[in-house]
């Protein structure tokens, strides 16, 4: 596994120096250049007979070079519902992550490689901490003005600290990552898209991940967008429960309606 990691990035950091160094070749050059920032908000209020909110915000930001890609980006969730009984807010869910990510651009919207690191935690199904790193490379499959199409694959090695109503632990996963996302441009004000996310263990054949997202985006203005979605996510091996206490599902999504700002 090691040399696995080794190899993968070996070979992303030499095909960074051969390429800057071969002048006879046209500049890779990702679209846009320069810094470019992306903030996503999403609030929900419901009243009456029940009572809960919810609070979900995303943000991204990059900046491109000739040949190379560096993005930060992270997102936080965070819901509450009135308990009917005794009439007390109580939290239902909360998630959050921070990532950080490299890409390296051989040729221009065909193949590029890259490297990321990230935190994240969901308390609500037992992870107080994961920390996931991540190499492997990019291809695109279609890529132009209304339709573009693009996958991954690559290595993910996932350490998380687990805590299940007191019943700690902790888990090391090796996953082969295969990723992919279309985007398809309708017309200037609509656009809709799809990704999904496989991830099976290279040790364990049980655990293994699949997680998938359609999207619509209506364009309200050249900064402002609206974003309707659902976000699934499923994990075949949830975090153990003590003996006595319901199972964890599986299967978490959610519904995004969601304002989206970019700069």
């Amino acid at each position: 596994m090691r040399l696995l990691v080794a190899l993968l990035l070996s070979f992303h950091l030499s095909a960074q120096a051969q390429t800057a160094t071969a002048a006879s070749a046209p500049p890779a050059t990702p679209d846009p250049l320069g810094f470019h920032h992306q903030s996503e908000i999403g609030y929900i209020v419901v009243g009456g007979n029940a009572k809960s909110e919810s609070f979900s915000g995303k943000q991204t930001s990059s900046y491109a070079w000739e040949t190379d890609l560096l993005k930060l980006s992270g997102h936080y969730l965070s819901a509450k519902a009135q308990n009917q009984t005794t009439k007390q807010s109580q939290g239902t869910a909360e998630n959050w992550s921070a990532i950080a990510r490299e890409e390296h651009v051989f040729v221009k919207d065909a193949f590029s490689s890259y490297v990321q690191a990230g935190v994240t935690g969901d308390r609500f199904i037992g992870v107080e901490l994961g920390q996931a790193y991540d190499l492997g490379g990019k291809y695109f499959w279609i890529s132009n003005d209304t339709v573009k199409f693009f996958s991954e694959a690559g290595y993910r090695y996932l350490h998380e600290d687990l805590d299940r109503d007191g019943l700690t632990s902790v888990k090391e996963s090796h996953f082969i990552r295969a990723f992919s996302q279309i985007d398809y441009t309708h017309s200037e004000f609509i656009k809709v898209g799809l990704w999904a996310e496989y991830l099976p263990d290279m040790k364990v054949n049980e655990n293994y991940r699949f997680n998938f997202s359609p999207y619509l985006t209506a364009v309200l203005s050249k900064t402002f967008s609206l974003k309707f979605g659902y976000e699934g996510y499923y994990r075949n091996l949830p975090v153990a429960t003590p003996a006595g206490t319901p199972p964890a599902v599986r299967f978490d999504f959610r519904h995004v309606t969601a304002l989206i700002a970019n700069f």
